[in-house]
């Protein structure tokens, strides 16, 4: 992606998840309902002065990239933020975790996107449980689905990201599966990673609580 401006549109550590290998810290609030943070003409004005910024400096940006200490598909302000955003004349890229796929609106939102990165740590329930520690009300099935359709209807680059952690989704008939999913969904791009900063938790601790 080159020189990446990131945009953090979320306040620290609200999500949907509150992964095993988080380096952020414990997820403070955990929730799916979608909802307005800051105002997009806020973002719009905070990015332009940052990006005049280092134009005059001679450090030109090659993507505005959501990635927040949290989720951002959880601003219901993100469709409307990457349009303003566009009339800089500069990429937009967002890195989201996928666990609001099944809403159609969040795939409207991310369409509009010229780079998406979704994180597919795994494909059975009781694994993705285990290393995301997803909020109580998702399902994993909802999300495959919303994966899939945002995936054929997309025209942008893809990515997706996989964080391997020993002994929980690292096993040979897992990876098989997680490569068979990334296979139906064609990225341009796979990445596979392991943690390499501490987490924040430990493997079947549980998540914070509020989380259900």
């Amino acid at each position: 992606m080159g020189r990446s401006l990131g945009i953090n549109n979320i306040p620290p550590k609200i999500c949907t998840y509150a992964c095993v290998y988080c380096q952020l810290g414990r997820t403070i609030k955990m929730q799916t309902e979608r909802q307005s943070f800051y105002e997009p003409e806020e973002i719009l004005q905070d990015v332009q002065d940052k990006v005049e910024e280092t134009n005059q400096v001679g450090e030109p940006i090659d993507y505005l990239t959501f990635v927040p200490d949290g989720e951002p598909t959880l601003d219901i302000n993100l469709g409307r933020e990457i349009e303003l955003l566009k009339q800089l004349g500069i990429k937009i890229a967002v890195i989201t975790n996928r666990s609001l796929m099944w809403h159609e609106e969040v795939r409207e939102a991310l369409v509009k996107a010229d780079w998406v990165s979704l994180k597919v740590d795994a494909v059975r329930e009781d694994i993705w449980r285990r290393i995301d520690r997803p909020h109580g009300t998702l399902r994993l099935s909802s999300i495959q689905d919303g994966t899939l359709d945002f995936a054929k209807a997309y025209t942008g680059h893809l990515a997706t990201e996989t964080m391997l952690v020993e002994g929980v989704n690292d096993g040979e008939e897992h990876l098989g599966e997680v490569a068979d999913l990334l296979a139906r969904l064609q990225p341009d791009v796979a990445y596979l990673a392991i943690p390499t900063r501490p987490p924040c938790g430990k493997v079947g601790a549980a998540p914070p609580r509020g989380s259900r």
